[in-house]
This record gives C-alpha cells, structure tokens and sequence, in this order.
C-alpha cells in the first residue's frame, strides 16, 4: 500500500506542477482562478497522502508492539479522512453550493446562511471547457488517478443574477437584442 501512496504522491505533485504551469497562458480570470483554487486542492491532497503514507510507515514499525493497534487506527483514520474529503462528492473548484432536498432548502456561501428553496434557485451553470485555458485535460488526469470528481460551475442565487450572467456571457445587450426581435431583423 506505501508504494501506491507513493506513487500517488509523485503523481499528484507533477500534476500540481503541471496546473501552476499552464496558469501562466490564461487570459481571463475565470481560468486562473479555477487554476489557483486546483492547485491548492492538489497540495492539500498531496499533505493528506503524505499522513496516510507516514501513517503505514508507524503501522509497519509498531508490528508486534503494544503500538500496533493506535498505529493501525491512525492509518484508517487519515485513508478514512481522504475517502470523506475527496471521494463521496465532488470537488468544487469555483462555486459550491449546497441544497437540501428534504427540507427545500439550499445554503447561500456568500452569506453564509440557509434560504427556502423556490423552483430551480441556486442554479448551476458548468463553465464551458474552452474558457478554462486547457485546464480540463489536467482534471481529467487528476480524476482519473484518484477518483476525485470536480465541478467547475458558476452558481447564482437568483433567476435575475443568472439571466444577467447569460447577457454577459453571450456579449449582447438585451435592449438592442429585444429591439432588433420587435422590427424583424435578426
């Protein structure tokens, strides 16, 4: 298992390399942002692998000691931690959000409290890969190696901010765009 872990951590730091790389050709700052928030997610895997990894090596040395239990709950401590962490949902590395379907409500991480949920708000909107400056190819290694699963999405809290995000997105004025519809021309 130390091997693997190993591994792992060769692995994960050479893909670290590879996003701080790549950070340096972006052009907006949607993509190094989702850039610098992979790199920081990819060093904190990086320390949880190193725990788990010192944590085999305890329970590898305590072996026929009174140490070896402590040593083997350690272990399953810190592989447990990474489990939760980094395998039960997906990583965001713009917004988060957080709905609870049960009591129709969401959390609002701006504000830092929960609202009652009304139709489809929050809404999540994926970033398109094009504007991520070939960061997608990276998340896929990355998720490929690890199991991780990673959201890269805009979230907005209201139909009005998503409707406003969509106008900016696609560069038009929608006064212009509505008046052109009511003469005819396209």
């Amino acid at each position: 298992m130390a091997h693997n872990t190993l591994m792992l951590i060769a692995q994960l730091s050479g893909l670290r390399i590879n996003v701080l790389a790549n950070r340096l050709g972006c052009d907006t700052e949607l993509a190094r942002t989702a850039h610098d928030t992979l790199a920081a997610k990819l060093a904190t895997m990086i320390d949880a692998q190193r725990k788990i990894l010192a944590a085999e090596q305890a329970r590898v040395a305590a072996r026929g000691t009174e140490d070896e239990q402590d040593a083997f709950f350690d272990m399953h401590h810190y592989q447990t931690a990474w489990y939760e962490t980094w395998l039960v949902e997906p990583v965001a590395l713009l917004d988060n959000y957080l709905v609870d379907d049960l009591s129709s409500e969401y959390f609002d991480f701006r504000t830092g409290e929960w609202h009652h949920r009304d139709g489809e708000v929050p809404i999540a909107v994926p970033v398109p890969t094009e504007k991520l400056c070939g960061l997608a190819p990276i998340i896929a290694e990355v998720e490929d190696i690890t199991g991780a699963r990673f959201s890269i999405q805009n979230v907005y809290y209201s139909e009005a901010e998503a409707e406003a995000a969509w106008w900016q997105n696609t560069g038009q004025d929608p006064e212009t765009f509505f008046a052109r519809m009511d003469t005819g021309c396209d």
